[in-house]
């Protein structure tokens, strides 16, 4: 049987007196792809900080055969990480590309502009603005291209869409979906249904311990995209800026819109478009 890629065994964590690690066990094989939930509070982001070995902890844990804490620089080369909340960066973008590729030997600028850009940011018309003066989407998205850049063995992103545009989650989603078998992959995330389409498995914490760890089989439904077309009367600026957002096309009809969102994009397209159902006439989506 393979050794799992992370082990952890009786993790606890506390902060002052407070514990928000209370004897954790796990095994995370190479190629699951999970879905790490639960409410604020509850312990995921002190596990994947924990994982990264920025904490110290009780317990033992291994990360790609190393000790997160002792072999950090070594192991940090096999993990791509995306924080939920983006550090305080001082370097340009153009000096953080050239940073970010240069200290990754599995990437480099070329490929994390090509990335970025694939999710709607021209990282060259903002090359000399200090990453701190971005729009927290910038930041997102050029922190999510620096991580797929590196092609990184284990891949863990904290609420990695919170602040992606409908158009950015959908590239955002068909690239992971397309990432390779192999790669192992923590989501964390409030919103378990975005993820199911791209995972095997469901971990949830609740006040520092896993309350659920679940396989859910294989995410036969990564990177589907559905079409949508939609007939509009009464057309005003709201609604041709939501379809802006989404990406649509309008089509030779006269007010009809054609485009295609992911399938784990779905619930919340239809929830956008609600707000406008007075002038909807006509709605297909396959």
């Amino acid at each position: 049987m393979t050794d799992p890629i992370i082990n952890i065994q009786n993790i606890s964590k506390k902060f002052t007196r407070h514990v928000v690690l209370d004897h954790v066990n796990l095994e995370i094989m190479q190629g699951d792809r999970i879905a790490l939930i639960g409410l604020n509070g509850a312990g995921k982001t002190t596990l994947i900080r924990t994982i990264l070995g920025q904490y110290n902890h009780e317990g033992i844990l291994s990360v790609a055969g190393g000790e997160p804490r002792k072999d950090r620089v070594e192991i940090l080369q096999h993990v791509g990480f995306v924080p939920q909340h983006s550090p305080p960066i001082q370097m340009s973008v153009q000096e953080l590309i050239k940073f970010s590729g240069k200290l990754n030997k599995n990437s480099d600028a070329s490929a994390i502009c090509e990335i970025v850009d694939d999710l709607g940011f021209n990282a060259d018309d903002h090359k000399k603005k200090p990453f701190l003066k971005l729009s927290g989407g910038m930041k997102q998205k050029l922190l999510i291209a620096m991580a797929l850049a590196k092609k990184p063995s284990v891949l863990i992103m904290d609420e990695p869409a919170a602040n992606l545009d409908p158009a950015g989650r959908k590239a955002f989603f068909l690239r992971l979906s397309k990432i390779h078998r192999e790669t192992t992959m923590i989501l964390s995330s409030h919103r378990v249904d975005e993820l199911l389409a791209l995972i095997n498995r469901i971990i949830e914490m609740d006040h520092g311990k896993i309350v659920l760890d679940e396989r859910t089989g294989i995410h036969s439904l990564a990177g589907h995209l559905v079409f949508c077309k939609l007939k509009i009367m009464d057309m005003t600026d709201p609604i041709k800026k939501m379809m802006e957002d989404w990406n649509f096309q309008k089509n030779s009809e006269d007010c009809c819109y054609e485009g295609q969102i992911m399938d784990v994009d779905r619930l919340r397209f239809l929830n956008a478009i609600s707000h406008f159902a007075n002038h909807i006439c006509e709605l297909n989506i396959r």
